[in-house]
């Protein structure tokens, strides 16, 4: 097992540098798919798919993510999930 830092930011969550212990040759899609229901769905669509407006970082690099799951997670990655925050 690998271990990745995740935080979700834009809604409220327990997700602030959470570390969560992941198989080896996971990529980003299925780290998220795979995080608690009340998440995914902001997180995916009816289909499973990742939402497009979403804003992905590893390690302070930004993922499309329609190429989330071609994102291999390494040991103390750090993956940042930004939702859309919008008001005025």
């Amino acid at each position: 097992m690998i271990k990745v830092l995740v935080s979700i930011l834009g809604i409220k969550t327990a997700y602030d540098k959470t570390e969560i212990e992941i198989p080896p040759q996971s990529n980003l899609k299925s780290l998220i798919a795979e995080l608690p229901a009340e998440n995914l769905n902001v997180l995916l669509d009816k289909d499973g798919n990742l939402r497009r407006h979403l804003v992905l970082q590893v390690n302070k690099k930004r993922i499309l993510p329609g190429k989330a799951a071609e994102c291999i997670l390494e040991n103390e990655d750090e993956i940042v999930i930004y939702l859309p925050v919008s008001g005025g």
